[in-house]
């Protein structure tokens, strides 16, 4: 009787550690797509995508103009079956500092990849409580705001002078 008192606990723990780990699961999937992570953790997140080729993800994280740009990075990088292979990236993040202002977020990054140390700036925007990353303004639309240029050629200054030390 005790042999069997232990081996239904035992099998009833190993059920609750099961439905334990399914419901993480859950909560992770879940925060990821309501929009529950930092703008910084969302970039991370959706440059790893982008890295692995992982488009259909990807676009469920995007605006409309966005998907309109990852369709013409999916044409390309498919175009032919030898760049699936080399183009796979693995892109680290040296430094991130985002700009709100009110619906959208402003994210100047220091990245770095198996080529070479670059600088990038995403655009987000909050639709619903959830993050969507914005296709890039155009160049034009972005150098006409002086104060916003002000202030990223400051935080590109200020990540330099980090990455130097």
């Amino acid at each position: 009787m005790k042999l069997a008192f232990n081996i239904y606990s035992l099998g009833f723990l190993v059920f609750c550690a099961v439905v334990s780990c399914k419901k993480n699961e859950r909560i992770e999937d879940n925060q990821e797509l309501t929009g529950m992570v930092s703008s910084e953790n969302f970039i991370q997140q959706y440059q790893q995508w982008l890295d692995v080729n992982d488009f259909e993800k990807a676009e469920k994280c995007a605006t409309e103009e966005e998907k309109l740009r990852l369709n013409d990075l999916k044409k390309f990088v498919f175009k032919t079956q030898e760049t699936l292979d080399s183009s796979l990236l693995k892109t680290s993040f040296l430094a991130i500092n985002c700009l709100p202002k009110g619906e959208h977020t402003i994210c100047v990054c220091k990245m770095k990849d198996q080529f070479e140390i670059y600088d990038n700036t995403f655009y987000l925007k909050k639709s619903s409580g959830k993050w969507l990353m914005d296709a890039p303004p155009e160049e034009a639309q972005i150098y006409q705001d002086e104060e916003l240029q002000k202030i990223i050629d400051s935080i590109f200054l200020t990540m330099e002078n980090k990455f130097q030390q």
